[in-house]
């Protein structure tokens, strides 16, 4: 299945990219996509996508809903657009 993934701020940096169309096995969740980043991206990306930078402001969404820390085992959809960074601050 494809799956878009849109990076934000920090995360952008870390993979040189603003947004990609990845392909990934049926059935895939949140946290495998995850594990296929940190292998596609390498230590810098994992250090950003521990658990503990997700706690502390790195956020996912998936197809436009926050996804927590829960959530993390549930299945993407064919054709789903995931958002990685942090949100914009405003001031």
């Amino acid at each position: 299945m494809r799956v878009k993934v849109s990076y934000l701020s920090i995360l952008r940096d870390a993979t040189g990219v603003k947004e990609e169309v990845l392909q990934l096995k049926d059935g895939a969740t949140v946290e495998d996509l995850i594990r296929c980043l940190i292998e596609k991206y390498g230590e810098r990306l994992r250090r950003l996508l521990t658990d503990s930078e997700i706690d502390q402001g790195i956020m996912i969404t998936l197809d436009g809903t926050l996804v927590s820390k829960a959530e993390m085992k549930n299945q993407i959809s064919d054709g789903s657009e995931v958002l990685i960074g942090l949100p914009p601050f405003g001031g």
